[in-house]
């Protein structure tokens, strides 16, 4: 049995730095840019990241892309 896996939703995050908590740990904001491409390239979503913390106020912590997949049997 051979499976396939089909794109089926890819999202960019980015993850900010939003202070410290009341007992000292480190909050995180999640700004998700949902609707990507699934044929975008991992260097043009970085690029496209790049851009948009340009204009952000807040600390940045990480760049993630999530993508979703349909696995099924071909």
């Amino acid at each position: 049995m051979a499976v396939i896996t089909i794109p089926v939703t890819s999202e960019l995050v980015l993850v900010m730095d939003n202070g410290t908590g009341a007992s000292g740990q480190q909050l995180k904001k999640n700004r998700v840019y949902k609707y990507l491409k699934t044929t975008a390239s991992d260097e043009d979503v970085f690029s496209v990241a790049q851009s948009l913390l340009g204009l952000q106020e807040k600390t940045n912590l990480s760049v993630q892309r999530n993508n979703s997949q349909a696995i099924e049997e071909e």
